[in-house]
Formats: C-alpha cells, structure tokens, sequence
C-alpha cells in the first residue's frame, strides 16, 4: 500500500508552497499553523528537497494524501448523494449542521463549508502535482523511475481536474509551481471548460505513455496505473461524447490481462480483499487514530446506531451521527434475486425510535476503534470497464454482440438473468437503441450503487433534470412520513454547484 504517512507529517509542513489565496488559508493535508512560516525549520526546503529519486518517491506519494481527505468528506455528498441513490438522513430530535442536507436538496450557497473544502482539496493536489512536474527535469532520477513518479502526477491533475470541471465548470487552470502570493492571484481567474478539458486529455495521454501495467511490490498497492489513466480518459471521452475515442482505450484495458471481475461481487468491499483483481483505482485508508483512516461506517449509516450491531462500538457521547442512505428508488431499483443488494445495503430497525431505515452495507467495517476503518474506497473497477464499452458500443450503432455481451457478464455476477433482443420476457428484452441506453443506466446505478457514479452518469446522459425531479417527488412522499422535508428542496435541480464564495471574492 502506498505509504502516505512519511511524506505528510515529515516533509509538506516545512515546504513553502503557494496555490491560491484559499488553499494557503487552509493548508494541505496534516498542515496547521506551518504554512505561514516563510522560513523552513530545518535543513529541508524546497529548494534541495526535490533532487533525489526518494524525495520525488515521498513527493509522489504526497500527491494521493489529499484524496483521502476529499472522498472521506467530500466527494460522497456532493456525487453520490447528490444524485437519487442516496439521501441525507437528520436525527429529528438534534437536527445539527445543514451543510449536507442543503447539498442534498440542491440548496447549498457558495458559502457551503463541504463544497470549499472539495475546491481547496483538488487545488492544493493540483498544486503538488505541478511542483512534482516542474522540478522532475532537474532531479537526479534515472529516466525509468522519472516516467513512473511523472506519469502519476500527470493522472492525478487530470483526475482532479476532471472532477473539478463537472461539478464547477469553468474553472482556474494551472499547470505551473506558483511561487508567490502574486502568482496566487494571477492564476484566480477562471478558464472555460473546453481548455480544461484539453489539459485533462493531454496530462491522460501522457499518464497513459508513462504508467506501467501493474505494479508488483506490496509497498506500492493503491498506485495509478496505464490501465487507471485509459478508464479516466475513456470516461472523460464519453462526457464529451466521443465514443468512438473511448472504446480503443477501454478495449485496451480489456486486451491487457490485468483484470477480471471477481467471482462474488462483495469481494471487491471486503477489507481483507482490498486491491483485488477488479480494482482498477481506490483510494487507500489504513484503521487506526493515525489521521490515515475513513469513517465511512459512521457516515454511511441511519442516524440512530445505538444499536452497536452496525458499528460495534458504543458512541462515546451517546449522540446518533450517521447521515448518508440509501434511497427508496435506489432500494427499489434491484431486480429480484440479484446478489448485488445484499452486499450493498440492507435495512436495520431502530430500537431507540421503532423505525425501519435500509444502510449501506459496503463498508461495514465492525469492532474498528471508533469507526475510523481501513476501508478503501472504490473509484474505477473493472466491472465499470464492462459497461462503459457496451454503451460506447451501443452509442455506435444498436445490435453490437459485443454490448450485449460486456452487459450480460456483468449481470451473470450478479446472479440475473441475460438481456437480449426479442427475449419473449418484457424485462430482459432489449430490441431499441434507446431501451439499451435505459439497461446500461439501471445497470450502472446498482453494479456502482454507493461508488460516486451516479451523479455523474445523470450529467453526462443529459438525465440529471429529469430523473431529479422525479426523485424530489418521491423523497417528499417518503419523508413526509416521519420529518418534514424543506420547502425550497429540491425547488432548482442546479447541474453546477456554486463557485466557493471565498475564491470568487480573488477575482474582483
């Protein structure tokens, strides 16, 4: 596993490094007070850290650190529970911070403290993967190791870059070290999405020259690979909807041998399974009070859990803290028999209130100290691979036996039956362009549940207005019954979420 630790607590604190104005505020990850020093507290600075092979080892490694802050507090509110796979749960009885809850209805202003905190995120590892590329050159590090240590930075400003532009829009661009308070201001400024999304392609394109197929030492699980960089680019193709561009790369992927699909789906959430043959990239935590963990069992849970069943351990101050749960139309998206519903979620009966509420089941982590778990947090799996070329394919011209195929082994895992055309059974028959679209998208939403797709796929297809509005209609129904629902929810399906107060206040 990647050893995030070292580079944190040893070395990002006595590096003066600017991005914006914002993120300076903030500081990166494990940062607190350091960041104002302009002076370093010991023999290393910026200026001799990056030389050596090691440096840039423990460089590259701080690059993913940020990723573990943004998909632990972030990314499951404003992609998964944005969508209608998921839903913000309050306890009626201690309503506490709304913050989530208005992402959820589509309220939150651009003072939204989860909203900043992802936009301060992606820019200061942005910002580690610009100094990484800038000063790479000058290393004294031997060409096969400078493409490796290179071609994951690369991948991860893309990444980030990718998820910045599809939930912002147009957005500050920058590719360069910023040195100075001036250049912070500088580079406030926005760019339009279409120059952001030439940047993303070329730093993909270039992850995917540099990046080997696998790597082997145990030390080194959890690293990008070319495979990782084809997925990105493949899905970023695909948001722009060119899907011709997008089924070389995944059929690459496939040709690879890297990856199969596990024999049973819970597998790929299993923590002793972690990094398996199906993963393409997740993100790495490790249990334990070492700032290195997830807390998704607290987060993905109903807010009543007294109940140690769930989390297997006693809340110290007796206070219910879950808030993310599964949806009813998500709940009643699963087909009978299919096995994926049972490792994803499943209902638990409040002792405390009498009420019954379903949970995520895919990162139930029981007897971790406190609920800070090991879980890893899948990002691209293989399975997504299989069904972003059956709709690429399917895109291209109806009746591909390949799409057909990429769908049903899929749907084999989960123990359903083949969908085909003609199929004299109404729900497997699948005989239009258009009724192939709507199998993928009900694929994608129960094989990715809880994986940070949904909200995405909605956008891309055009889908998010439509499906939203319908999913308002039956949240107001569902939670009527026990709470009220806001007013205003779900009043402005908003595509975009808005640009953080504090960095729009650069630019004027």
């Amino acid at each position: 596993m990647v050893n995030y630790q070292h580079f944190n607590n040893q070395q990002i604190m006595k590096i003066y490094i600017y991005v914006f104005l914002t993120v300076i505020t903030i500081g990166f990850a494990g940062c607190k007070k350091d960041y104002l020093s302009l002076q370093p507290t010991d023999s290393q600075t910026k200026e001799n850290f990056y030389k050596t092979k090691a440096q840039f080892q423990q460089a590259i490694n701080g690059a993913y650190a940020p990723l573990q802050g943004i998909y632990n507090g972030s990314m499951w509110a404003m992609a998964e529970m944005r969508s209608d796979n998921t839903s913000y749960e309050y306890d009626p009885y201690d309503r506490s911070a709304t913050n989530k809850e208005e992402i959820d209805e589509f309220r939150e202003l651009n003072n939204n403290d989860i909203v900043e905190s992802f936009f301060n995120n992606s820019y200061a590892d942005i910002q580690r993967c610009n100094v990484i590329l800038a000063r790479l050159p000058t290393g004294t590090v031997d060409a096969a190791s400078a493409d490796t240590i290179g071609g994951q930075a690369y991948f991860l400003r893309a990444f980030n870059y990718f998820n910045i532009v599809r939930m912002f829009g147009d957005a500050p661009l920058v590719i360069t070290e910023t040195q100075s308070v001036g250049d912070a201001f500088k580079t406030a400024t926005k760019t339009s999405v279409a120059n952001i999304y030439t940047q993303i392609i070329a730093d993909a394109q270039a992850a995917i020259t540099k990046l080997p197929l696998r790597f082997t030492a145990q030390t080194d699980k959890g690293r990008v690979t070319k495979g990782t960089a084809e997925t990105m680019l493949a899905e970023v193709y695909m948001t722009q909807k060119k899907f011709d561009l997008a089924i070389p790369l995944l059929r690459s992927i496939i040709s690879s041998g890297v990856y199969s699909l596990n024999n049973d789906y819970a597998d790929n959430f299993d923590i002793k399974k972690e990094n398996g043959p199906e993963s393409i990239f997740e993100i790495q935590y490790i249990e334990g009070p070492n700032g290195l963990g997830s807390d998704f069992v607290d987060t993905f849970i109903p807010w009543d859990y007294y109940d140690t069943d769930i989390t297997g351990y006693e809340i110290a101050n007796g206070a219910p803290n879950g808030w993310n749960i599964p949806t009813q139309d998500l709940v009643n998206a699963y087909e009978d028999g299919d096995a994926r519903r049972d490792a994803s979620l499943t209902d638990f009966t409040s002792d405390e209130y009498g009420i019954d509420l379903p949970f995520i089941k895919k990162y139930q982590s029981i007897g971790a100290v406190q609920g800070i778990t090991g879980n890893n947090f899948p990002v691209y799996r293989y399975a997504d691979v299989y069904l972003m070329l059956a709709e690429c394919l399917n895109e291209q011209g109806f009746g591909s036996s390949d799409a057909f195929k990429y769908l049903n082994l899929v749907r084999h895992r989960a123990g359903l039956d083949p969908k085909s055309i003609g199929n004299s059974n109404p729900d497997l028959n699948v005989s239009t362009q258009e009724q192939f679209r709507t199998a993928i998208a009900h694929e994608r939403q129960v094989e990715l549940a809880f994986e940070n797709h949904r909200w995405f796929d909605l956008l891309r297809t055009g889908k998010a207005t439509e499906v939203m509005k319908a999913h308002a209609a039956s949240e107001r129904a569902y939670k009527n019954d026990s709470w009220q629902i806001n007013s205003a929810a779900y009043a402005n399906i908003r595509l975009l979420y808005p640009y953080p107060l504090n960095q729009a206040n650069l630019e004027h």
